[in-house]
C-alpha cells in the first residue's frame, strides 16, 4: 500500500521563521556500562530520523484539508507519509516523514497556526 502524500493545497513543510528547529540532530547511541572495560556503544535505531518542529500557518480551507488528511489519510496521525521538506542544504526534497505526538492549533482570527513534531527520514 503506498503511503500518503501531503496534500498539494497545503504549505510546504518549512517551518515559519524562528519556529523550526530541532533538540537533536540524531539519536544518541545506547551505551552499556559493565564492571570492567568501556561501556559498550551502539546505535538505537536502523533507520536514521530526526525530529523537526514545525509551525505553520493555515487559512480556514487549508486547516480543513489539513484535519482531513491527518484524521483520514494518515489515520489520526498513526501512519507515514511522503512530503517535500527543507533539507540542511536548503533545499525542498521529498521525504517519508510522520507526525509523532499531538498537533497544537492557535485562532488567529482569520487563519490558525498549528504546531508539531515532524519526524524525517534522512534528513
Amino acid at each position: 500500500m503506498a503511503l500518503p502524500s501531503w496534500p498539494a493545497g497545503l504549505p510546504d513543510l518549512v517551518p515559519l521563521v524562528g519556529s523550526g528547529g530541532t533538540d537533536a540532530l540524531y539519536t544518541p547511541p545506547q551505551a552499556t556500562e559493565f564492571d570492567d572495560g568501556p561501556p559498550r556503544v551502539r546505535r538505537r535505531q536502523l533507520t536514521d530520523s530526526t525530529a523537526r518542529k514545525i509551525s505553520l500557518r493555515l487559512t480556514r480551507a487549508q486547516l480543513v484539508a489539513f484535519l482531513a488528511f491527518v484524521r483520514t489519510d494518515l489515520n489520526m496521525g498513526a501512519r507515514r507519509f511522503t512530503a517535500s521538506v527543507r533539507v540542511p542544504s536548503g533545499r525542498l526534497e521529498p521525504r517519508t516523514c510522520r507526525i509523532e505526538g499531538a498537533v497544537s492549533e492557535r485562532d488567529d482570527g482569520s487563519t490558525s497556526l498549528v504546531a508539531f513534531t515532524l519526524v524525517v527520514q534522512d534528513w
